[in-house]
């Protein structure tokens, strides 16, 4: 998952006026549209079951792919870093699972 901010003008309704807005994105979706200056937020509803199935499910088919390459690309770094990643692997799916647990939590918390 990937959470983005970037800033940019846009008119408030409630200031009607061009200021600074935070746009914040989740995975390439407008999640939120916060103006800056009187704090009105808008919320876009995003279902993060979907959305975290589908980076697995990219990431799932693209890792043979991706293997390869790095094995075609750099045979001597691949085969002196693979036993490091074996090791490291547990540690970094707890990780992620832990980042992914904190997603859902803050997305269900805004749906309500």
């Amino acid at each position: 998952m990937k959470e983005t901010q970037i800033r940019t003008f846009l008119t408030c309704i409630r200031c009607k006026d061009e200021t600074e807005h935070t746009i914040t994105y989740l995975n390439e979706q407008i999640s939120r549209v916060c103006c800056n200056a009187c704090g009105k937020q808008l919320d876009f509803n995003i279902d993060i079951s979907y959305e975290i199935y589908d980076e697995v499910l990219k990431r799932i088919r693209t890792k043979p792919t991706r293997m390869t390459e790095e094995y075609r690309n750099h045979l001597k770094q691949f085969l002196l870093s693979l036993p490091a990643r074996i090791l490291s692997k547990p540690y970094r799916v707890y990780r992620e699972s832990k980042e992914i647990k904190g997603y859902f939590q803050k997305y269900n918390i805004r749906k309500k």
